[in-house]
């Protein structure tokens, strides 16, 4: 999945990148080159994300079974 959105922001990056070098207009290619940028830098940060979100949901199911565990042991 991540490998695939991955892909998908690369594809687009390199598209738009594409549609700047055929811009006529400055402002359009500017567009075309500032988006295709934004695109390659959250291609980048996908992975990263993900792990640390994994990450996140891990330690949150570790304290919901600490709670059950201490739940379970009594006062």
């Amino acid at each position: 999945m991540d490998e695939e959105l991955v892909d998908m922001h690369r594809f687009l990056a390199e598209h738009h990148r594409k549609l700047a070098r055929e811009a006529a207009l400055d402002v359009v290619t500017q567009y075309h080159a500032d988006l295709a940028q934004r695109l390659a830098d959250e291609a980048a940060l996908i992975g990263r994300r993900a792990s640390i979100a994994q990450r996140l949901r891990e330690g949150e199911q570790r304290k919901k079974e600490e709670l059950r565990e201490k739940a379970a042991a009594g006062p």
